[in-house]
């Protein structure tokens, strides 16, 4: 879990707001007028990029708070999400190859969204728990924002997987509301109130589901976005710019760890320190890295296995079958054989 970020560095995008804006057009309030009692010139929404103090998104969450008083628009503001507001992070994950893998790349590149919170994934034999953990204590987040975390998380699944998906559970922080249908209505599953976190548990058989918005090429090119957006944000994120630079380099062979720390300006020792002090090493991240992407490319009926080995590093096809097997339990060719890419979900 990340420390504590102090509320005066701590920043967040601004353009999530968007569905904000268009969940209170929606219901007939002006969106303008709202924005600017908080401090915010609503014309920092047309600027890609733009980024707010953690405590002026607070302070916007707050008015729009007071302004609606409505314990479901949490919900509402999740209906507007196309994840094309996420910047890299949502055509990632819009392009990934299952709800796990987007899963994962949402939690490893969260600060892109906000440095006010992160995505913590508790897997278990038969389902996931996945959890927002706040990490600026001197902030309250507001009750409809971890509404919409949750409820945008679920609405994110069903833009890639289908309309049919609904969680096992999701847990909210909040009391039962008066009216409970809104939540009922949308989430489709067992509801936990005044729960410890906001969270959502997904059957680990939905994570693993090969989806028909599968785009290798879209989800590789958009992490490398995510990944250079943090090395500009903070140039202290050793794992960052590691990953970044594995995926630039694999298709031209196995990068090693001195060819990296050579590129990064710093020892190969200094390197392994400064990864093992984040909690990773670069044996992890390059495992990680192809463990992924063979994942995505392997929904792709117009790769063969051959290709994906190359596009992966590997020397010898019979190397990316060893590594496969230990990452799956099966080889490349049953795994290929158990989903055809671009099946049709129920809606």
């Amino acid at each position: 879990m990340q420390d504590s970020i102090p509320p005066v560095t701590a920043t967040a995008l601004v353009s999530p707001a968007i569905n904000v804006w268009r969940a209170l057009e929606a219901r007939g309030m002006d969106p303008a007028a709202i924005f600017r009692s908080a401090g915010v010139d609503p014309a920092l929404l047309k600027v890609p990029g733009t980024r707010l103090p953690v405590r002026v998104t607070a302070r916007l969450l707050r008015a729009v708070e007071g302004a609606v008083r409505d314990p479901a628009f949490g919900i509402d503001v999740a209906k507007q999400m196309h994840g094309t507001a996420m910047h890299a992070v949502g055509y990632a994950w819009l392009s990934s190859a299952t709800l796990g893998e987007g899963l994962r790349r949402l939690g490893r590149y969260f600060r892109v969204l906000s440095e006010a919170w992160s995505l913590q994934i508790d897997a278990g034999p038969a389902s996931t728990r996945v959890s927002y953990i706040f990490v600026v204590p001197s902030i309250q987040p507001s009750l409809w924002l971890q509404d919409w975390l949750i409820a945008g998380l679920v609405r994110l699944s069903r833009i890639t997987y289908g309309g049919s998906f609904a969680p096992l559970e999701v847990a909210l922080v909040r009391d039962q509301p008066d009216r409970t249908e809104p939540f009922a209505d949308w989430f489709r599953c067992p509801i936990v109130w005044r729960a410890p976190r906001v969270s959502v548990l997904f059957r680990n058989e939905d994570l693993v589901q090969p989806l028909p918005t599968s785009n290798p090429e879209v989800a590789l090119a958009n992490e490398r976005v995510a990944l250079e957006y943090l090395e500009r944000l903070d140039r202290s994120d050793i794992a960052a710019q590691v990953r970044r630079r594995i995926l630039e380099h694999l298709a031209s062979g196995s990068p090693t760890q001195t060819e990296i720390a050579r590129q990064l300006a710093m020892s190969p020792r200094t390197l392994h320190r400064r990864l093992a002090e984040s909690g990773t090493s670069f044996a992890d991240l390059l495992d990680d890295t192809r463990r992924e992407l063979a994942g995505a490319y392997l929904q792709r009926s117009d790769y063969a296995v051959a290709e994906v080995a190359y596009l992966l590093g590997f020397a010898e096809v019979s190397s990316f079958n060893r590594a496969f097997r230990r990452w799956t339990g099966r080889s490349p060719t049953a795994h290929r054989g158990e989903g055809k890419p671009g099946a049709p979900r129920p809606s």
